[in-house]
């Protein structure tokens, strides 16, 4: 079987697209990468990765912002043609489309080459902020109209499954959340960081629940020995680090960012993770945290935000608590609980546990590979 996965980006950076990458290389299949030359292109990361890949080159013609709404027709079809021939020149069996940008790209070349189209939505594409006005009516045009041609559809979530059901009639639905490697669970805990720390990681930016810990602290102060901690950088730190100094910057704790393949390791450290995504917009309310699988692996519990796919997980291997709402004084009781109800905690540690051998990203994309294989073999 040959593979080519297709993504709107320099490839390197992507970790879900890698990930895609590793496990249809694990499993036998001829697998190449076609992506897109972004300002983050390092020529040195993409020659790591591990496959055969060809990072399209803009057309020099269309560079920068453009005031020209032909200009701006043009530069997308231009960039939707190149991404379509550098499909068509690997001549694969199975083409795996990311995210709404490469998907009429995909259809395309998939029509030329008579072969499978995998359409592997990572969020709502028409949420997404960059798309704007024209922009947003025509990748409007383009999920309608190409969104039933592909073979398979795949979303990170049962919600976002459930919209595109309701939304388009599209039936061919897998659900691969973005759940991490087996291999990366925390197999033995490493010695914890003092007091009872409560961590959560990632960049600093609206919506994911950094200002609610720090506003908890006045409502922890019975409890001087439970820390809130932060991991990561982004644009709030400043604003986050003055109101910790003003409540009380004894009980918070501000980490420097690690790399990515830290992460987990460096959460263990910590007894409970955090896994607030506030429902401030569609995309939003309809995603999973990834870092809930990163505490998962981990082996501490997690206190998450009430969307759909938390509360789906958390119903099925009750690994943590669900916040009745996102406000300071919810999130220091569920605090609270974890930190004074030990058997409560043990049992979300071992809820997670049974999580992360459960839901993990080798048994979840093996799913969709035995779909594809079934093509091949004729089974399906």
């Amino acid at each position: 079987m040959k593979v080519c996965v297709v993504v709107i980006n320099s490839v390197w950076y992507d970790p879900r697209v890698r990930k895609q990458i590793v496990e249809y290389i694990r499993d036998g299949a001829q697998t190449s990468c076609v992506g897109y030359r972004c300002s983050r292109y390092d020529p040195e990361k993409v020659a790591q990765v591990p496959c055969p890949v060809d990072v399209v080159v803009p057309d020099p013609r269309y560079h920068g912002k453009q005031r020209s709404l032909i200009k701006k027709i043009l530069r997308e079809f231009k960039k939707i043609a190149d991404l379509r021939d550098a499909v068509i020149a690997q001549a694969p069996d199975v083409i795996h489309a990311n995210d709404l940008d490469t998907l009429m790209s995909c259809c395309l070349a998939a029509k030329k080459l008579g072969c499978k189209v995998v359409y592997d939505s990572h969020e709502i594409g028409l949420e997404n902020q960059y798309l704007k006005g024209i922009h947003k009516k025509f990748y409007a045009w383009v999920e309608r109209t190409y969104v039933k041609k592909a073979d398979q559809m795949v979303c990170v979530s049962h919600a976002a499954a459930e919209h595109f059901r309701s939304t388009y009639g599209v039936e061919k639905l897998m659900v691969v959340t973005n759940c991490s490697l087996m291999s990366e669970r925390v197999a033995e805990q490493p010695p914890k960081n003092e007091g009872f720390e409560v961590l959560n990681h990632g960049q600093y930016y609206a919506g994911r629940g950094y200002d609610i810990m720090v506003e908890a602290v006045p409502y922890l102060k019975d409890h001087p020995q439970i820390r809130v901690a932060m991991r990561g950088f982004g644009k709030l730190e400043p604003e986050l680090r003055a109101r910790a100094a003003e409540l009380g910057e004894d009980q918070v704790r501000f980490y420097p960012k690690v790399l990515v393949q830290e992460l987990i390791s460096e959460a263990a450290r910590s007894h409970v993770g955090v896994a607030i995504t506030e429902d401030i917009c569609l995309n939003f309310r309809l995603s999973v945290s990834n870092k809930l699988f990163e505490y998962a692996s981990a082996g501490i519990p997690v206190i998450m935000s009430d969307i759909p796919e938390h509360r789906y997980l958390n119903d099925k291997y009750h690994f943590g608590i669900i916040l009745p709402e996102n406000t300071p004084k919810a999130f220091a009781e569920a605090v609270i609980r974890l930190y004074t109800d030990r058997s409560l905690y043990d049992n979300c540690v071992e809820g997670a546990r049974k999580l992360t051998r459960e839901v993990n990203w080798e048994t979840e994309f093996a799913r969709l590979i035995a779909v594809e294989r079934s093509w091949m073999d004729g089974t399906q």
